[in-house]
């Protein structure tokens, strides 16, 4: 018949292997095992979803550069035109046109003395004082007539 080792060695490994299918059966259908799978799949999900979305923003801002950059070559192509035409139509005869023309990108038809440019103040964005006890702009009472007798 049987031995008792031979026994014992077949009920340990049926006891294991029981356990093991146990095991298994468990993290087949526990909840908490289900969850943590559907978790795992969702982040993979939204990381491709991720990737995806940061490199059509990539190639959008690289769209959008590309079409400005040629949006300022047209401008600066338009400028040229223009400041040539400019150049080429006006009549540079009329005492008043030579400034006008030197502020242009191309050639200048005709230059400015330095000693005119030397003579121009820029605009003063205050009203001076007339005397120091005269009230000043931002006096609340600067530029209104009242009576002192009251």
């Amino acid at each position: 018949m049987f031995s008792s080792a031979a026994f014992w060695i077949t009920a340990l490994a049926c006891l294991a292997a029981g356990c093991v299918a146990g095991w298994l059966l468990r993290r087949a259908f526990d909840p908490t095992e289900q969850r943590q799978r559907e978790l795992e799949r969702r982040l993979h999900d939204s990381e491709l979803a991720l990737h995806d979305y940061r490199a059509r923003v990539s190639e959008h801002f690289r769209g959008t550069a590309e079409r400005v950059n040629r949006l300022t070559d047209d401008y600066r192509e338009l400028h040229q035109h223009l400041s040539g035409g400019a150049l080429d139509l006006c009549d540079t005869a009329e005492p008043g046109s030579a400034p006008l023309l030197t502020g242009l990108g191309g050639a200048t038809a005709a230059v400015a003395p330095a000693a005119a440019l030397t003579a121009v103040n820029p605009p003063l964005d205050y009203a001076p004082r007339s005397s120091p006890d005269a009230p000043g702009m931002l006096n609340e009472e600067y530029g209104l007539d009242r009576a002192h007798g009251a």
